[in-house]
């Protein structure tokens, strides 16, 4: 299932010696960094001047490096333990050299005698002692490597699922969830992703949609295939022009626009704002939006690119969605303030979003996400409290970019099944309002070849596709 292979792992001779690649010398530098100051590799990269000192190529590599090995951490670990006799007592800085030249061993196409010598480098390069142990290693994991991915060491009846996890560098447990829950072919499709980079989309204002270039999307505004560096040096992010955000969250944040006021829970930088603004303008929609969020400099960002793009009638908040009534107490004056509309974008594991978000498999904790857990308890209790605010006859939107059920389905399941959500009923995405505008019509189709029986949609990343996301429609009865 899956994931890349050692397509060239044979039998490795003594290792080449060979000067030390810039780009897996920059690699090293900021793994080491990352680990060392507990920071996120993605933050690093473009800030790091050994990254930004590369060509065009090296800086590629450099980058399906960094983010490889982060997101495969754990494979790599257990690849390389199974020749380390005392696994506890290798340093991170060595350790970090070894789980780079696994990881062409494991998924790239190096070739095996170049990618033991730029490991046994690599190790030189922060303990020259350790260039025996390193050589002596990397051999042994590049000889092994088929079979290794294979788990041919399991048991048979928990082969093919270990050879899964392997295969896409993920935890044992999550491979298993997703092919519970989403059956072996969804985990077919994530697996073969996983490690691959994930395409990149945008959404453009009205009117500044064929300036961005690339091709159209599922949904008005929204373009794909697009040139990233050209619009950063052409200044369209920082003017507002445009956001970079994934087609599929764009698919929810377009279904979940209709006319009248609008309550965004979870609102973060601001995304999904923009998105439906923009929507909201293209339908011809009268809106008035509230969006809120945890974090003041969040609400800053939001509110910063809002006045850029000129998209108005949108106030941010700052406040808990736990605690409507405090968080929207200045709103309040004259009584509980209701809306036509109340879109929750909750907190989640972001399993939807790994190939982005590369620490995410190997730093979820599995007791977060189980039905009890403080994921789906958060959840839950954010879906509560903005039913509260919910007009007759309005809606509630539920959307993560997780594909857990815990998350996702069961959330929505015992919100139903609650006395505050028995004066709601489940309607699929898809036959939203703003689906009525012919404009809109053909994103209808795409979003309905995601929904299931129960209206809910759900996403799955794959080779080459957007990621992950998930949304549930609930209208509040007009007698409740």
């Amino acid at each position: 299932m899956g994931g890349g292979a050692a397509r060239q792992a044979g039998d490795v001779g003594a290792p080449l010696v060979s000067r030390l690649s810039p780009a897996r010398r920059a690699a090293l530098r900021l793994l080491v960094a990352a680990a060392e100051r507990d920071a996120y590799v993605r933050e690093l990269i473009d800030r790091t001047p050994a990254v930004a000192a590369l060509s065009s190529r090296d800086r590629s590599f450099c980058r399906r490096l960094v983010l490889g090995v982060t997101a495969s951490e754990g494979v790599l670990d257990a690849a390389l333990d199974r020749y380390l006799d005392r696994p506890s007592k290798v340093s991170l800085r060595v350790r970090t050299a070894l789980r780079l030249s696994a990881f062409e061993l494991l998924y790239l196409d190096t070739a095996p005698e170049a990618a033991v010598s730029q490991g046994v480098e690599l190790v030189r390069s922060q303990a020259r002692g350790a260039a025996g142990l390193a050589n002596a290693v990397l051999r042994r994991v590049a000889s092994g490597a088929k079979t290794f991915l294979a788990a041919s060491d399991v048991a048979e009846g928990e082969r093919a699922m270990a050879a899964a996890a392997r295969c896409a560098g993920l935890p044992l447990w999550l491979v298993r969830s997703v092919a519970e829950e989403r059956g072996t072919e969804a985990l077919r499709a994530l697996a073969a992703g996983q490690l691959e980079p994930a395409p990149l989309a945008l959404h453009a204002l009205v009117g500044a949609e064929e300036q961005m270039g690339g091709a159209p999307g599922p949904v008005p505004g929204c373009r794909v295939d697009i040139d990233v560096a050209a619009l950063i040096g052409d200044g369209a992010f920082e003017r507002a022009r445009a956001v970079v955000t994934d087609a599929h969250a764009q698919l929810i944040a377009t279904a979940a626009v209709r006319p009248g006021t609008c309550l965004e829970i979870g609102a973060g930088r601001g995304t999904k704002t923009f998105v439906m603004a923009c929507q909201a303008r293209r339908a011809g929609f009268a809106r008035r939006v509230v969006a809120l969020d945890l974090y003041e400099h969040k609400a800053a960002q939001n509110r910063s690119r809002l006045e850029r793009a000129g998209l108005g009638c949108i106030t941010t908040v700052v406040g808990d969605g736990r605690d409507l009534d405090c968080a929207l107490g200045p709103l309040d004056e004259g009584g509980r303030r209701l809306f036509d509309t109340v879109f929750v974008d909750a907190p989640c594991s972001g399993t939807g979003t790994m190939r982005r978000h590369p620490e995410i498999p190997w730093r979820l904790d599995p007791a977060s996400v189980a039905a009890d857990g403080a994921l789906p308890g958060l959840q839950l209790a954010l879906l509560t409290e903005a039913a509260r605010r919910v007009e007759r006859g309005g809606e509630l939107w539920y959307a993560t970019c997780s594909v857990l059920k815990s998350e996702n389905d069961e959330v929505v399941a015992r919100f139903l099944a609650s006395p505050e959500g028995a004066g709601f009923c489940l309607e699929p995405p898809s036959r939203a309002v703003i689906f009525d505008e012919p404009l809109f019509s053909s994103a209808a189709r795409h979003l309905a070849a995601y929904e299931n029986g129960d209206g809910l949609m759900q996403t799955v990343p794959m080779l080459g596709g957007f990621d992950g996301h998930f949304c549930a429609r609930l209208v509040r009865r007009a007698a409740t």
